[in-house]
């Protein structure tokens, strides 16, 4: 029988603005994952998994793709983010709206730099 994370997704942590700069920044001191991991459940009470801390500062580190979105995409992506979609979702609508992108982690970037630019909640 194949694995089944359904649960684990739905636990994923819902990072928020002071969480990601929190998280740059306890990064940028140098401090280990482990570490940051534990300061992040002392002031937020999240992310539970180390597996999330590396992930998102992967995720940070590389961006979004600048040659991909124009500011037509970006506003969708705010009124699709604020209307309560996930990025699977919202990369699903912008596909069939603008034919890009194709991975949902590209909108993921893209979600991830808009919050830490305060675009978005």
């Amino acid at each position: 029988m194949p694995f089944d994370n359904t649960a684990a997704m739905s636990e994923r942590t819902l990072w928020t603005r002071p969480m990601l700069l929190r998280l740059m920044a306890l990064k940028r001191q140098g401090m280990a994952d482990r570490d940051i991991l534990d300061t992040m459940q002392e002031e937020f009470g999240e992310p539970r998994f180390l597996g999330e801390i590396t992930a998102e500062l992967v995720l940070l580190r590389n961006g979004p793709n600048a040659g991909l979105w124009n500011f037509e995409m970006e506003e969708r992506v705010k009124q699709l983010y604020n209307q309560g979609m996930n990025s699977k979702d919202i990369t699903t609508e912008l596909f069939h709206e603008y034919a890009k992108p194709d991975k949902w982690q590209e909108t993921y970037r893209k979600i991830q730099q808009m919050k830490l630019q305060g675009r978005i909640a």
